[in-house]
């Protein structure tokens, strides 16, 4: 354990801010290279830098780990990074990051659920309580007067709906791959670590991406956005510090504070979002969207702030 005092809050606080910010930088890069282009090449980045940091780290190419556990940690990174983050990314470009952002905060509410479902954890008052307040706070921002701005103001209401529900697509994903990985790190003979956890949901998600889609395109014509520079740097800037470094402040959060306040911490990206989104897209957020981000990160730390049990 680190001597220096609230280390693991900072680093969920550090972790939140990172993800907010890469999620601007996310949003230019799938705009001038198209999502597609953007989702193959941040998951072949995201793999490149884990197995190289797993080999000098770990030692080992592979996490020497029971098959049962990399398959579970396996669907996760499916479930979380291949499909998840490829339907949030896509809202990205429909309706902005600070929009996405909120349709993530429901991440905690699928979470919760998928550990009831599968881990058999209990729901109670507090638990149904929390879920509630989360799918409040969304539904006051949504249902609210909030033209947007810049890049994404008055926007058709069906384009707002339709990246609203990729965005929940996204948080579905995260919430249900957690509750994968979870399974995958404790539910074999030998305990898998959170770095090599990392690389095998990355490796998983980019080898279930590119095999779906490469055989469906022309590689080259899916390459040939990559011409475009400051999409590209775009790109190499994200992939550093979200799939990657990102990653390795998450894991420091959740090592070195308690786990409910750290979740708590990461899902206050909501609010992390709102100030570059703002000064980059001058997406502005109304006072009814505003209120509905607080209450949404409210309701998370309901459910995650419960007595174990």
């Amino acid at each position: 354990m680190t001597a220096l005092p609230h280390f693991g809050e900072s680093m969920a606080i550090l972790a939140a801010a990172i993800f907010a910010g890469t999620s601007i930088v996310f949003t230019t890069a799938g705009q001038r290279l198209g999502v597609t282009t953007l989702n193959l090449m941040r998951l072949l980045g995201g793999v490149v830098l884990l197995g190289a940091t797993h080999l000098v780290v770990v030692g080992r190419c592979w996490p020497a780990a029971p098959l049962s556990s990399i398959l579970w940690i396996g669907a996760s990174g499916i479930a979380g990074l291949a499909i998840g983050d490829s339907a949030l990314l896509r809202a990205f470009t429909l309706i902005g990051p600070r929009r996405s952002a909120l349709g993530m905060a429901s991440a905690p509410v699928f979470t919760v659920i998928a550990a009831w479902s599968l881990l058999g954890e209990r729901l109670d008052a507090q638990a149904f309580a929390g879920i509630a307040v989360v799918m409040g706070g969304i539904a006051l921002a949504v249902l609210g007067k909030d033209p947007g701005g810049g890049d994404f103001r008055d926007l058709d209401r069906a384009v707002v709906c339709r990246g609203y529900a990729l965005a929940t697509i996204g948080a579905a994903g995260q919430g249900i791959g957690a509750a994968f990985v979870k399974i995958g790190m404790a539910g074999g003979a030998v305990a898998v670590d959170p770095l090599s956890a990392t690389f095998v949901r990355m490796a998983f998600a980019f080898a279930a991406y590119w095999s779906v889609i490469v055989p469906r395109h022309e590689l080259r014509a899916l390459l040939r956005p990559l011409r475009d520079r400051k999409g590209t740097q775009a790109l190499a800037i994200a992939t550093f510090f979200g799939p990657y470094l990102s990653v390795y402040v998450s894991i420091l959060a959740i090592r070195h504070a308690e786990a409910g306040v750290a979740q708590v911490l990461l899902g206050a990206v909501p609010v992390f979002v709102l100030l570059p989104s703002w000064l980059v897209y001058r997406d502005r957020p109304s006072p009814v969207a505003l209120a509905g981000v607080v209450l949404a990160i409210a309701g998370g730390a309901i459910l995650f702030l419960r007595p174990a049990g």
